[in-house]
């Protein structure tokens, strides 16, 4: 094989993917994958929006009452079982599975390939309950990296690189679902999920520490991912970093200013502007 040509086959992992497990070919898996993302994208920019065109919003109280609170549950197990794996086999694990040890690692991540596949539900709730601001590009585009991700993960290449990316992204949809499902209660609950806006800061902890983890990882191991697979993670989480943080900054900070008002205090026919604050301090 040219040079070049093995050097673009070793980035793909083309000839390095071999488990001692059936796994899908990377053109197996980005087929599938396309079609999955094509059908939930097509759900919930096109069939659903226009059946709810002329409809009332669906309130949906009790089903999200349910749901999230099944999310919180699910994300509670992930955690457990990935902090289990973690305990046993270290935080940068330096091993290579294969056979029946590398089957225990497909089944311990089976259930987070099903949560990031449940989580598109969260999409199609915001749709029928008309909350339309909540389908942003970084909600949509969250979403389908994230089972880009794990289909990666579990059809095509299956690891335990992954398993402290798993426990973290579990812990931070413990607190978010349970917002969720806090605030669907009603207004009179809003008093219990003061804490908020400090969702946001949990996750951004979380990106460097998921970005911190791949680098030691795939330096450290003696079985590392296919290069183009570890660039992908690195930059969607680089990329998360980066739209949660300016969500963060327009949301939070933005709101900050607007809340030091600026009041005019005529004194002697010169107009001076103080913080609202203070004027009511006083």
């Amino acid at each position: 094989m040219d040079a070049g040509l093995q050097h673009i086959a070793e980035d793909f992992g083309v000839g390095t993917v071999n488990h001692s497990i059936p796994t899908w070919t990377l053109q197996e898996t980005m087929t599938a994958l396309a079609v999955v993302l094509a059908l939930y994208l097509t759900v919930v920019i096109k069939i659903l929006p226009n059946y709810m065109r002329n409809k009332e919003p669906y309130q949906l109280k009790n089903i999200m009452l349910a749901y999230n609170a099944f999310q919180v549950a699910f994300s509670v197990y992930l955690v457990f079982i990935y902090l289990r794996y973690i305990y046993r086999f270290n935080i940068i694990t330096t091993r290579c599975p294969q056979g029946e040890d590398l089957q225990g690692v497909v089944t311990e991540i089976l259930p987070y390939f099903i949560a990031k596949h449940l989580d598109l539900l969260d999409t199609i709730f915001f749709v029928l309950r008309k909350k339309d601001n909540q389908v942003t590009f970084l909600h949509l585009y969250h979403h389908t990296s994230m089972v880009t991700w794990t289909w990666l993960h579990y059809m095509y290449h299956p690891t335990d690189n992954f398993v402290v990316v798993g426990m973290l992204n579990s812990f931070v949809h413990v607190l978010m679902y349970a917002y969720y499902g806090i605030s669907s209660l009603g207004p009179e609950y809003a008093k219990f999920i003061w804490w908020k806006k400090h969702l946001t800061k949990v996750q951004l902890i979380q990106f460097i520490l998921v970005v911190s983890h791949l680098h030691y990882q795939q330096k450290l191991s003696p079985c590392p991912i296919p290069n183009f697979f570890h660039n992908f993670c690195m930059f969607v989480i680089s990329s998360f970093f980066a739209l949660f943080m300016n969500f963060y900054i327009n949301s939070y900070r933005s709101k900050s200013k607007k809340n030091v008002q600026k009041v005019e205090v005529q004194k002697n026919g010169v107009p001076n502007y103080v913080d609202e604050r203070l004027v009511k301090s006083r």
